[in-house]
This record gives C-alpha cells, sequence and structure tokens, in this order.
C-alpha cells in the first residue's frame, strides 16, 4: 500500500479519506493491522491497482527464480523473469518482497551494463534504505558494493562487501555458496584497491572450499587474484606457480577467457622480469584468445607498452594504431585510453604543454577521483622522465618523489 501511495504521491489523508481512519491506514503499511479485504479492496480501487491480478504464490516463485538467475548471472533468464515481474509488479505479495526486488532491480542493471538505470535506481533506494530489515539490508551493502566496483571506486567498493559480511546468517541461498561468492568480490575488490594483506585472506578461503566442492572456474579465478597479489609482494616463484594452475584448470575446462587472462598475466611477470621476447609471446597469445572488442586493449596496450620499452618504435605504434582504431568510438575515459594517448606523443613526438596538460588535468584527476593511486606512478615517472631529458630537473625530481611515495606507501 504504501510503496503504490508513494507512487502516485498521495499522502495517507489522501488515501484514507472516506475509507478509514489514517491511523489505521499507517498500521496496515506497517504490517501491525491486516484490514478486511473489503477495506483492501476499496484501497486498491483508489490506488488504481487490481487486488487479484495473479496468484501472489506464483509471482513470489518468479522473484525468487529471478533473485537465483542474478546470483549466477544468467543473462537470458534475468532478462525474461525480469519482464515477467515487471508486468506483474502491482501483485507482488508483502513489503519486503517489493523492497527485495527493488533492491535486485540494482543488480540487474548492472549486469545488463545500464548504467544511467542503475544510477537513477541507486538514488531510489538510497532514500528508503533506512527502512530495510537485515536481509534487505545485506542485499542493498553487497549491491552497493557492485554499484562502485562499476564506477572503479574499489576502496568504496571493498567497504561496501565488508559491511555486507556482518548480514550473511539472513541470506536466502544456500548459505555456503552465498558466503564464497562475497568472499571473492571481497578479495577481488581489495585486488584492485592493492590491499595484499584482504586480497590473500579472502581468495584463499575462496580457493579452499571451490576446490572442496570442485569449482573448477571459481578456483581458477582465485589463483589469478592470488598470482597478482604474489606479484605486488614481489614472490614471483608463487605468482608463476599460481597463474600457471589457473592456466592449467583453463586448458581443462576449455575456459578460453580464463585463459587469455591467465597468459596475459605470465606476460606482465615477465615484463617485470626484464624478459621482453617472453613477455610479448605471453601478450599476443592472450591477444588471440579474445573476442570481445573491450578486452582485446589489455594486450593490445602492453604490447605496445614492451615494444617501446626495447625500442622497436615501429611495432609500438603498430599496436598503438589497433589501439586508437579500437576505441576510436569509445568516448568513455579508461587507463587505456589515457596509456594510448601518452604513447601516442612518446612514440610519435611530444607536444610540451598538451602532454603536461594530458598528465597532470586529466590523468591524474581521473585516477585520483577513483583512488586508483597506484595506477598514477607509471605516469608521473613518464613526465618525470620527459623534465630530466629536457633538463627540467627540479620538476623532474617533484614527479619522481611522488610516485615514490605512492610506491612507499603502498
Amino acid at each position: 500500500m504504501k510503496y503504490y501511495r508513494e507512487r502516485r504521491n498521495m499522502t495517507q489523508s489522501e488515501l484514507s479519506e472516506g475509507i478509514i481512519s489514517v491511523s489505521y491506514l499507517s498500521k496496515i503499511e506497517n504490517g501491525i493491522a491486516k484490514a478486511p479485504e473489503e477495506v483492501i479492496w476499496f484501497l486498491c480501487k483508489k490506488l488504481n491497482i487490481e487486488l487479484h491480478s495473479i496468484d501472489h504464490k506464483k509471482i513470489e516463485n518468479i522473484c525468487k527464480d529471478w533473485f537465483m538467475a542474478l546470483f549466477n548471472q544468467e543473462q537470458e533468464s534475468t532478462h525474461t523473469l525480469f519482464k515477467e515481474i515487471e508486468k506483474n509488479r502491482q501483485s507482488i505479495p508483502s513489503n519486503s518482497l517489493l523492497n527485495l526486488v527493488e533492491i535486485h532491480t540494482l543488480r540487474y542493471y548492472l549486469l545488463h551494463k545500464k548504467q544511467n538505470e542503475a544510477n537513477e535506481q541507486y538514488k531510489k533506494l538510497k532514500r528508503i534504505s533506512k527502512q530495510f530489515d537485515d536481509k534487505e539490508r545485506y542485499y542493498w551493502l553487497k549491491f552497493n558494493g557492485y554499484y562502485w566496483f562499476r564506477l572503479s571506486s574499489y576502496n568504496k567498493a571493498l567497504s561496501y562487501f565488508q559491511k555486507a559480511e556482518r548480514y550473511l546468517h539472513v541470506t536466502f541461498y544456500e548459505i555456503d555458496e552465498e558466503e564464497y561468492s562475497l568472499y571473492y568480490m571481497i578479495a577481488l575488490s581489495a585486488s584492485y584497491a592493492k590491499n595484499a594483506r584482504i586480497v590473500y585472506e579472502y581468495a584463499s578461503k575462496s580457493l579452499q572450499y571451490y576446490e572442496r566442492k570442485v569449482k573448477l572456474k571459481q578456483a581458477a579465478d582465485c589463483h589469478l587474484l592470488l598470482g597478482i597479489t604474489f606479484v605486488r609482494t614481489k614472490d614471483f616463484e608463487n605468482a608463476m606457480e599460481s597463474f600457471s594452475l589457473a592456466q592449467r584448470i583453463a586448458d581443462t575446462i576449455e575456459d578460453k577467457s580464463i585463459l587469455a587472462t591467465s597468459l596475459q598475466n605470465i606476460g606482465n611477470l615477465y615484463s617485470i622480469l626484464n624478459e621482453p621476447k617472453k613477455a610479448i609471446t605471453y601478450f599476443k597469445q592472450s591477444y588471440d584468445l579474445r573476442d570481445n572488442t573491450h578486452s582485446k586493449i589489455i594486450p593490445i596496450n602492453s604490447l605496445m607498452i614492451e615494444y617501446y620499452k626495447t625500442q622497436e618504435f615501429q611495432k609500438a605504434n603498430y599496436w598503438l594504431k589497433t589501439g586508437l582504431n579500437l576505441l576510436s568510438e569509445d568516448k568513455t575515459p579508461s587507463i587505456y585510453k589515457y596509456e594510448l594517448k601518452v604513447y601516442n606523443q612518446l612514440i610519435n613526438g611530444i607536444v610540451e604543454k598538451q602532454f603536461e596538460r594530458l598528465v597532470l588535468n586529466e590523468i591524474i584527476p581521473f585516477l585520483d577521483k577513483r583512488e586508483q593511486h597506484h595506477e598514477k606512478v607509471p605516469f608521473l615517472e613518464v613526465l618525470a622522465n620527459y623534465y630530466f631529458e629536457n633538463r627540467k630537473y627540479k620538476l623532474a625530481a617533484t614527479y619522481y618523489n611522488q610516485a615514490l611515495q605512492i610506491k612507499t606507501n603502498l
């Protein structure tokens, strides 16, 4: 009642007038009083909704099927069930289920990459979030994590996923599945936020569970996270072992996406170990395996940078142009697009003021806003190198020092 009254911008006085008292309506809306069917009929008529348009049990089951499809990230099923729910939304039998539908709608928009709709749904949910019970709060916090993760605010995402952990006991999926799915998202957001301790703790717990349940894809994902963490802590031997395990699992289950990511990370490791030929071999294999346009940009940029480091500028320029062509229609700013802009100048000649504005006025603020401080390091070092080569030693020292401080803090 409250949901549909507020949707129609009606006050309690307006809805109850001529039917019941305001205080009685308030009790009905809060679930304190159960009204006779005749009263409900009059209220529904005033709200212009049908009382018995569908079997309540049927719509309840549709909602639960939709929640599970979202949990399993089943694109087609989530879309079909969402349309069914939208058609019968007025017949959802309780406030609690209605709240859960509204909260899961945020997850639906994020899964289907409808960011504008997700933004509006987020604002709507934020306004009513104080009234959520524990179960509703769990999913609200969890999907908050997904929302901020999509916006590349990884520290914020991590914070919400960790808050959701406190409410794990109230979930309605199989508790283990829900728990370790959340643990993986905590580890993933911590990895992007460069928090090695949290990654290791939660990815290790998830890995043990997925290995025990023989869920190989999820186990491979955990190996990749652990491998990246080992790289950051300079434990290169364990990093290679983790990436190789993920690669072997990907081969076994014939998962091209995980295989491409494994090969990319092995290439990154060889790049750090200053073995460019091996790095380039793995980057090319990763590139060849990728079908998705946006995922191809990752090995493209890696190949461009690796060839630039080895002073093979013609080959670096080839991959630069490949990347620029790939992202020519994409207007959204990204770390990969900024890398291409920087290396376009490094390879084809720096335009002094333009180069400085690009790094200082575009890239650094972009990364600061997303709290991606570690990603600033290569750009600060490139700028410092430029100043050093042009004998602007004071400026060079300033930006070398900034890069060093970020490394030290991390």
